[in-house]
This record gives structure tokens, C-alpha cells and sequence, in this order.
């Protein structure tokens, strides 16, 4: 009977997303009690069920055959996100075809989902359970991982994602983070809490590196990408600097400059800031990107966003907003470059409630 009422609770929170959310979900998390959290995790199912291989790196859990593309296909998709906000949210599709929105953050490890739209995408959590704390955000939840039906991108299917799921309704908290930057007016945090509360999936870092490149046209507010295609710039001097395409844990990340500091910069497509620096990095007046040097900016610490200290430098789009940001994948090389000169032509060659205490199991430190 419990996990009957658990599945009904799901199926109404999924008819009120699919409805355009008429009522819409609280902006922070509620976690689930414990007989809801039990009856949830006890409906996974071992990921070998599903063609999945789970391996431990020291990083966390990794998925093997898991987030499948299909070759040569290619999709471009608008920035939904409304002016002034510059974060890179699509509308995508599930499986069931019901859009969604998602949030593109190079800083997470892994994707994550919101509970109620759990049934939307035929989400199924694994057994025994693999759950872990968001490492790019300080959150006092963790995520289950498990396995969902499909994700699309216009005509690109992306088969069995993988995403972690909060045990808990209403939205992602500090997940989404959009609200970190000061300075902003009444009117634009009112924009943004709104748009948080109707994204109902984080697209992170694992997912994105089965594509051959993801192309951030901030100016032009699209995103495009690709499954197998090589990138080339239309126009050579829109390239303003061509850097090689390193990782940190799993995230694309780039060699740069403060002053004269060498520094490994994380690049952060969901952060709402500048320049977010660890407390042992003095902050600087320029930052050099190979052949890229910018002098106005600001730069911050990431206690100043809720951030953990752990992490490199990280780029936020206050910086990479001002371009188009190309991830290569395909060539290990990250390009920024300018808006095109010329219209009307591509720049990419494609071939395409409870108080109670709750018992997290299966939970890595």
C-alpha cells in the first residue's frame, strides 16, 4: 500500500509538469521520509538488467554503455533562459515526449532529476543503491543514481542516461543555483526563481563528453551539438583563442593566467559569477587565455556563492557569456571565438516531510 501511494504521488506531480506546472513545485527540496525513501529505492533494479557496467574511479561511480548517441546526427537548440539571464537552458523532450527544461552545467559530475519528473523520463533507480552527495554544490541531500528511458535533442536521441535523482519533491535547491550573484535587481531574482522552479533536469559533465563538441553561442543564444562531426570554424578570425581541453574530475577545463599566477580553470556553464576562486588564490586584475586577455571582470571566492573549497578556479558565465564557447571534445580543445561576421551561415560542418532523521543507504563519503 505505501509504495502504491508513493507511485501516486509521483503520476500527480508528473500530470502537473506535463500540464505546465499550474502549481508550481517549491524552489527548495523536501526530502521523503523514510518509508517513502525504502519503498523508492526498493523498486531499483541491478543495472546489469539494463546493459549497464558500473566501475569505481576515485572520482565516483562511472557508467559504461551508458548515455548512447546516435552517429551522425547533430541538433541546435535555443537558450530558453529570458534576457538578462544568460544561463544555457534548453527545452528538450523525454521519451514520452514531454518537454523539459534543462539546465546545461559543465561543473556537475553527472546529470541529475527531479523526483516528480522520475516517471516522465521511465526513470529506474539501480539496486543495490548508488548514491553520493553533489560534489560541485554543498547540498544536505544526496542523489540516487539510476537509469532512464531516453533524452532528446530535437532529432538527437540520447539512449539509457544516466541521472541522479533527489529523494525528495520540489526543486533542486542549491543544485540549481540561480541565486548566487549579487547586485541583482528585485525583477531579475524574480525571473530567475521562476525559471528554476520549471527546470526539471541538470545535464552535467559525463553526458556531454559523448558528444564530438557542444557550441555555446551565448550572443546568438543557441546551443548546438554534435555526435561524431569534427568542428570547424566558417570564419578564421572570429577565433580569439584555441586552448588545449584538459579535466579535473571528470570537467572540462582550460590553463590560464591571474596576473601572473598559472591557474586551471574549471569551466562553469551553470555559475552566475565572474571569476570564482579557491581562499588560497589571491584574486588578480587579468586573466589570460592563451591569446585571450580580460581585464574587466570580477573576482570572487567560492564561499561567496556556496561552492566547495575543494574545487579549482572556476569560470562562470559573466566571463564565457561574452563569446561562443565551443567544448571539442573530438579534438581535446576548447575554442572561444567571437559572434560571426557573417549571416546566414553556419559556422560548424556537421555529418549529422518528515523531521525525522532519514537513513541515506549506499551513500559514498
Amino acid at each position: 500500500m505505501a509504495q502504491a501511494h508513493f507511485i501516486r504521488i509521483v503520476l500527480i506531480a508528473l500530470l502537473a509538469i506535463a500540464a505546465g506546472c499550474a502549481t508550481p513545485p517549491p524552489l527548495e527540496p523536501t526530502p521523503l521520509g523514510q518509508d517513502e525513501l525504502d519503498n523508492f529505492l526498493a523498486s531499483g533494479r541491478d543495472a546489469r538488467t539494463y546493459g549497464i557496467t558500473i566501475y569505481r574511479d576515485p572520482a565516483g561511480a562511472r557508467f559504461e554503455f551508458a548515455n548512447r548517441v546516435h552517429p551522425h546526427r547533430g541538433a541546435q537548440m535555443d537558450i530558453v533562459s529570458p534576457s538578462p539571464l544568460t544561463l544555457p537552458i534548453i527545452r528538450a523532450r523525454t521519451g514520452r515526449f514531454i518537454d523539459c527544461q534543462v539546465l546545461l552545467d559543465t561543473s556537475a559530475r553527472h546529470s541529475w532529476l527531479l523526483l516528480p519528473a522520475a516517471e516522465a523520463m521511465d526513470y529506474r533507480v539501480f539496486a543495490p543503491p548508488i548514491g553520493e552527495y553533489p560534489d560541485h554544490v554543498l547540498s544536505d541531500l544526496p542523489g540516487y543514481a539510476g537509469i532512464a528511458n531516453k533524452l532528446v535533442f530535437d532529432t538527437l536521441h540520447m539512449e539509457s542516461p544516466i541521472f541522479y535523482v533527489l529523494p525528495a519533491r520540489g526543486g533542486f535547491g542549491p543544485l540549481a543555483r540561480h541565486n548566487e550573484q549579487p547586485g541583482h535587481t528585485p525583477k531579475t531574482d524574480k525571473v530567475r526563481e521562476k525559471l528554476s522552479r520549471r527546470t526539471h533536469v541538470i545535464f552535467g559533465a559525463a553526458p556531454m563528453q559523448t558528444f564530438s563538441f557542444v557550441r555555446f553561442d551565448f550572443p546568438g543564444r543557441t546551443v548546438r551539438f554534435s555526435t561524431d562531426a569534427t568542428y570547424r570554424t566558417e570564419d578564421a578570425g572570429t577565433v580569439l583563442t584555441r586552448l588545449p581541453l584538459k579535466s579535473w574530475r571528470g570537467r572540462p577545463a582550460v590553463e590560464g593566467q591571474l596576473d601572473d599566477t598559472p591557474l586551471l580553470l574549471l569551466i562553469d556553464t551553470a555559475g552566475e559569477f565572474d571569476l570564482s576562486l579557491p581562499s588560497t588564490t589571491p584574486a588578480g586584475t587579468t586573466l589570460a587565455l592563451g591569446d585571450l586577455v580580460m581585464d574587466e571582470f570580477r573576482p570572487s571566492f567560492h564561499e561567496e556563492h556556496g561552492l566547495p573549497a575543494a574545487f579549482p578556479a572556476r569560470l562562470g558565465l559573466g566571463l564565457l557569456a561574452r563569446h561562443i564557447l565551443v567544448i571539442d571534445y573530438k579534438q581535446r580543445q576548447v575554442w572561444f571565438e567571437t559572434p560571426l561576421r557573417k549571416t546566414g551561415v553556419s559556422a560548424i560542418t556537421t555529418t549529422d516531510a518528515t523531521t525525522a532523521p532519514v537513513h541515506y543507504r549506499g551513500i559514498t563519503p
